[in-house]
Order: C-alpha cells, then structure tokens, then sequence
C-alpha cells in the first residue's frame, strides 16, 4: 500500500495538481492557436492577382515578419485601407470611424503624404495607425532589392519622418505582391510585411450601383477570428466602400467582433525606434579625432 499524506498537506497536494493542470492547458493552448495564416476569399482569375498560395507560403517562411492574419483566435478584426491619403475619400471615411468609435491602419502612399501632409496629420490625429505602402505603388518585383529599398521603401520612410515624425514599422506590398528576398530586406530593417485574409475587392466595386453591397457581402461571407481586410481610401471613388463601413462596423459588433489596429493585432510598435543618438562628449571626441 502506497504511504497516506497527513491531511493536512492534501490541499497543498491539489492545488499543485491544479497548477499543472493549468499549465497544460496553456502550453495545449498555445498549439492550438499556432494555426496556419491562410488567405479565405478565392482568388480571381483574369486581374493579375498575386497567386494566394504565394502569400501563404511567404506568411509560412517568414512567420515573423510576413502577416496575412493575426497570430490567434480572438474575435477581433482590423479594417485596413490602402492608397490614400486622399482628399474626397479619406475625410467620410475618418468621419464614419469616428460615428463608431473605431480605429483602422492606414496603408499610405509616400507620393500622396507629400502631397496631402495635413490630412496624413488629421489620419494619425484621429487614433489611426499608419503604414508605408511604397512611394508610387510599383510591382516590387520588377525592381532590383535597391531600387526597391532606396525608391519606394527608405523614400516614403524619409516623408513620413519630415511630415510626421516617425517612420512606420508597417509596409503593405502594393498589389500584395514582393519577392522572398524583399521580405528579408525588410525584415533586416526591422520592418513587418502585412497582407490580408480578406480582399473585400471594393477596388472591382467601386463602380457597381450595388458596390457597397457587394463590399458588405464579401466581409460578411468571409470574416473570422484575427481577420485582417482589405479595403482602400484612395486609387479612385470610395463612397461605395465608405458607405460599406458604415453597415459593416454594426453588423460585425453584434457578432461580437471588436476593432484592432495591425500594431496591436500582431504585437509590434506602430513606429520604428529612433536611432540611438551618441553622447555629446562621445560626438565631440570623434570630431576631434577626424
């Protein structure tokens, strides 16, 4: 027969058991939600889009840096847009996310912060997040990694550190499209690559008298857990995807989703650090020496 505790030291005996327990079912968990990143809305053929097994593979390789979706399961969503800023779409669209108290990542051209300062100042004012989505929207991969780097990347960089002073963490490939090599470009400059899991198409919509509906139904049919979605406030008229979002934002928190930013639905810092600056003593010292 085994040896009996004294009953004094079972409670201690459970609540260790208990503890374990606990740390199983994290650890079990954890595995869980190691899901892999996946693409829901089907591609479409005939519109040059980026193969959505590319996208997957590249959120695979590069786990870290590459993100079509968020990392769990939490109902949480984040809306995104791209191309702007843009004075006829970017002002409805901040004014109906104001109306819901919700807060997006803005993916913006460098071209057009250079262009519209003031209103990328009113964006960031408002609680948004921005990104760098290049300086002229370019297929990245018909540039060399330089060009790519020094002419689109470090350029939009450079305007967002003038005219808001930072540089994003955040870079949106335009058409979603970049090269592995790109990737780890990035990646070595500490910046993360954001796709999406959703493509609302509101770029096709736009157009369409039913556009806005057409928008609705893509989110609706496809949205889940840690889903981040594509949409646009510039690159031509968005009052269909504006009109979209107003619907949308209701709809989704009676399903019990909540709105995130990129930055908080992956875990990273909207803003890259600044470079550290040497000490006054240790500046002049290297002055002196040259």
């Amino acid at each position: 027969m085994g040896k009996e505790f004294p009953k004094e030291r079972q409670p201690m005996k459970s609540a260790l058991i208990r503890r374990l327990g606990c740390i199983g079912l994290i650890a079990f968990a954890s595995l869980a939600y190691a899901k892999e990143p996946k693409i829901r809305t089907p591609f479409l053929e005939g519109w040059e889009q980026v193969p959505l097994e590319q996208m997957e593979r590249q959120a695979k390789t590069y786990p870290d840096v590459y993100w079509i979706e968020g990392p769990g399961e939490s109902k949480v969503v984040a809306f995104t847009f791209d191309d702007g800023p843009n004075p006829l779409n970017t002002p409805p669209l901040l004014k109906v996310l104001k109306k819901h108290g919700v807060h997006a990542t803005f993916f913006q051209l460098g071209m057009w912060v250079e262009k519209y300062p003031d209103l990328a100042r009113k964006v960031l004012a408002d609680g948004h997040v921005l990104g760098n989505h290049s300086y002229s929207h370019p297929y990245a991969s018909k540039l060399t990694n330089t060009a790519f780097w020094e002419n689109e990347v470090a350029k939009t960089q450079a305007i967002f550190q003038r005219e808001l002073g930072f540089m994003p963490t955040l870079y949106r490939p335009p058409y979603g499209e970049i090269t592995d090599s790109q990737v780890e470009l990035l990646r070595d400059k500490g910046i993360k690559v954001i796709s999406w899991s959703v493509d609302t198409r509101d770029w096709l919509s736009a157009r369409a008298m039913n556009g806005d509906a057409q928008i609705e139904g893509v989110v609706t049919n496809y949205v889940h857990p840690e889903a981040i979605v594509l949409m646009h406030d510039g690159g031509g008229p968005r009052d269909r995807t504006v009109e979209a979002v107003d619907r949308l934002i209701g709809k989704l928190k009676e399903q019990g989703y909540t709105f995130v930013t990129i930055d908080k639905l992956i875990g990273v810092a909207p803003k890259l650090a600044p470079p550290a600056e040497k000490p006054v003593a240790e500046a002049a010292s290297a002055v002196a020496v040259e």
